[in-house]
């Protein structure tokens, strides 16, 4: 942006008067802006407390109301009725697993989806639990739905979930002590409790709940004797807190409301949906400070859970049982949109009235900035020598009049200077004369002539610089004989480096090509007894697979023999049955005798039972021919198993050798592996010590070759600098000597 010194008048004092009357319009627009604003900033915050306030109420409504409810239903004869009749029909139930067949029955068969198991009022099985829950399930499931509990529980004083609305895992479950989970801490609170007093337990993991956490209120139930009977539980869900906090917002998914807890957890989701679950760890924000500390407040420009700049606002709860704190976050963009409205139409408005300032002031200014220009134009002519401009505006009274009489008086003193410019030219003569001769001496001394010093003197002060110049050129004649000998010496010992440098590099590259072909020997046998060592481990492990084999065949003869010996134990104890049932037949034939004589005896009247005791007799001789059978065939059998316990025995006894054999060949076949395996190893380490060796070796070779060449390049630049000396004249009558001639002057080959 160019200075404003710079400007021509006649845009200079426009902007002036544009900035002056911008000015006073800017300043106006802001103080009527910054009142506007401030106004629509305590409205924001006025209207954000409002709207957390209305979902502070509809929570505490909620909660109350549920505590209402639970200590409602506590205090009710039919639910400790329910409780015992429950409790006392789960024993009743017909089924060797009680409990198995009521989940069954209730949850894993129940027609309707996982989601509505609370549909089923009548399983329909006629079992006295089913009775009892068609008398009661209707009044818990009416309560469950106008409250918007997740789920309803009756628990038994002993720790049984013996009803549940939703039939979910946790029905018919024992609740443990050491459990840990929010419906195990409100059992064992409300256990401990006095009648209409309602625990509480705060969000946390639970798996039987369809979000993974629960939050829990529970009361106890007495008898008419006042003895604790069970527990009363109810099941609270985020959605319904959620509804309750966004019941009056208006900002949609500009502005995010939850609850937290002192240990900076969130213990509710957040209203815009899937930005973070029940129990995250918020970030250390200002405001998720102040509900840790249950402190009230709101703030502005805080980094909000929407990733944006927000304005919050934090409102402590008081909830028996929940140390909550609601917490409200508005993005400024959409708090503040009618600000942002504003300061476009006043941004408008000025550009308006600066552009109607611009066309008024641009007119004021032309009746000023016409005669200044008048006066620019005569001042350029005077700049371009041009005296006998005409000057206008000297007859005016004001102070551009005066500016003009100025600039006629200042014509008069540029002549009288242009005189005294022509008395510089002669001076400037001299001066150029003694430039000449500077630069010719100038020109021989870049040539290389260092004799080229200046006789002719100088006039006046310019003497001076004639005689420093001779004293310096004198100075570098001296300075460059040095040298020269200097690089005489150079290019000398340089060539004795070079040469035994060479000597060394031949010498080096010889050992690394021997020790090159050692490395390669050693390297070829060890890979050799790698796979010597490889096959004799292939050999060890089927060696091994062989006898794990034969010690199986040994375990099978085994159990072979031991089934030959209970065969044969069998067959012995078949051979007693045999006998018994031939003494039994003898004994039958001889009763079946004496019936007949007896019949006999009696005559007619025993003729039926002579009949009868004739067909015993022949069936006790055909029972006694048939055990005289199976006992021919019994003996055979035996005879036939004695045989085979022999052979097997003596199958095992050539198993049992062949294992000792194959035993001691693997014990040697390892011992082998063991052997060559050690083998391999020492060989690799030396072959991995000949090949480090190798490696240094060959950049031993390579230095050596680097510090032959690096010599060669020394002398190089030592002949260089002696023919670069050569190029001046000292005053010798010849030449700096040129130590390089007949010398190489190639670059040395480098050799990796």
């Amino acid at each position: 942006m160019p200075r404003t010194t710079k400007l021509p008048l006649k845009l200079k004092l426009p902007l002036i008067m544009v900035g002056l009357t911008g000015a006073f319009l800017v300043t106006v627009s802001l103080l009527i802006y910054s009142m506007a604003e401030r106004s629509i900033r305590e409205n924001a915050f006025a209207a954000q407390k409002i709207e957390a306030k209305s979902g502070a109420q509809a929570l505490e409504f909620l909660i109350k109301a549920a505590r209402s409810d639970v200590s409602s239903l506590a205090g009710q004869p039919a639910v400790f009725r329910a409780i015992g009749n429950f409790e006392r029909v789960i024993g009743m139930v017909e089924e060797d697993d009680p409990i198995a067949y009521l989940r069954q029955t209730y949850a894993a068969e129940n027609p309707n989806p996982a989601q509505q198991r609370e549909e089923l009022t009548d399983a329909g099985d006629g079992s006295y639990y089913n009775q009892s829950h068609v008398t009661y399930h209707p009044t818990f499931l009416q309560s469950l739905r106008l409250n918007g509990y997740q789920d309803l529980y009756l628990i038994s004083a002993k720790g049984q979930v013996v009803y549940s609305v939703k039939k979910r895992d946790d029905f018919l479950t024992e609740i443990a002590p050491e459990a840990g989970n929010g419906l195990a801490r409100v059992f064992q609170a409300a256990l401990q409790a006095e009648a209409g007093t309602v625990v509480a337990a705060d969000f946390a993991a639970y798996s039987h709940s369809p979000d993974g956490v629960a939050a829990f209120m529970a009361a106890p139930v007495f008898s008419k004797r006042k003895q604790v009977v069970g527990v009363i539980a109810v099941q609270l869900g985020t959605k319904g807190i959620v509804n309750a906090l966004t019941s009056n917002l208006s900002g949609g998914t500009h502005q995010n409301i939850f609850v937290a807890s002192s240990d900076g957890l969130a213990r509710s989701p957040s209203s815009v949906e899937g930005l973070f679950p029940v129990l995250q760890k918020m970030p250390d924000t200002p405001q998720i400070q102040a509900a840790k500390a249950r402190e009230a407040g709101q703030f502005e420009a805080v980094a909000s859970s929407l990733g944006e700049r927000a304005i919050a606002l934090v409102m402590p709860l008081e909830l028996p049982g929940f140390d909550w704190s609601l917490v409200l976050e508005t993005d400024e963009d959409n708090a503040f949109a009618v600000v942002e409205r504003i300061r476009l139409i006043a941004a408008g408005l000025i550009g308006a009235a600066l552009l109607a300032a611009i066309g008024v002031c641009w007119l004021a200014a032309r009746s000023v900035t016409r005669p200044i220009h008048a006066l620019r134009e005569a001042t350029n002519a005077l700049a371009d020598s041009n005296y006998d401009t005409d000057i206008k505006g000297r007859d005016r009274g004001d102070e551009l009049g005066d500016l003009a009489r100025s600039l006629d008086s200042f014509r008069g003193k540029l002549i009288e200077v242009d005189a005294a410019a022509a008395r510089e030219v002669e001076a400037a003569r001299h001066t150029a004369a003694v430039v000449d001769s500077m630069s010719a001496a100038l020109s021989e001394l870049q040539r290389g002539n260092l004799t080229c010093d200046i006789q002719a003197p100088f006039d006046g002060h310019y003497e001076t610089l004639r005689e420093n110049f001779n004293r310096s050129l004198d100075r570098l004649r001296g300075s460059m004989s040095d040298v020269a000998e200097a690089a005489e010496n150079v290019g000398r010992f340089s060539e004795e480096q070079r040469g035994a440098a060479t000597e060394m590099a031949h010498r080096t590259e010889s050992q690394a090509a021997t020790l090159e072909e050692t490395a390669g020997a050693i390297r070829e046998l060890t890979g050799g007894i790698r796979d010597t060592a490889a096959q004799a481990g292939r050999m060890d492990k089927t060696m091994r697979g062989a006898r794990d084999e034969a010690e199986q065949s040994t375990d099978v003869v085994t159990s072979a023999v031991a089934a030959m010996d209970q065969i044969q134990e069998a067959s012995s104890e078949i051979s007693k049955i045999i006998n018994m049932i031939d003494d039994i037949a003898f004994q039958t034939n001889l009763l079946a005798l004496n019936a007949g004589v007896e019949a006999a005896r009696a005559g007619p009247a025993g003729a039926g039972f002579a009949v009868v005791a004739s067909e015993v007799r022949a069936l006790a001789q055909r029972a006694s021919n048939a055990a005289g059978q199976i006992k021919g065939l019994t003996s055979a059998s035996e005879e036939h198993v004695a045989n085979g316990v022999a052979m097997v025995g003596r199958a095992g006894d050539a198993l049992t050798s062949i294992i000792e054999q194959v035993s001691a060949v693997s014990g040697l076949v390892t011992d082998i592996a063991d052997g060559v395996r050690t083998q391999s190893r020492g060989l690799q380490k030396i072959d991995g010590a000949m090949h480090q060796l190798d490696n240094m070796t060959q950049q031993n070779a390579a230095m050596s070759e680097e510090a032959a060449a690096a010599s060669q390049l020394l002398q190089n630049e030592s002949h260089s600098l002696t023919d670069i000396i050569g190029r001046f004249d000292l005053g010798r009558g010849k030449a700096a000597p040129a130590a390089s001639q007949g010398v190489n002057r190639g670059r040395p080959r480098m050799s990796a």
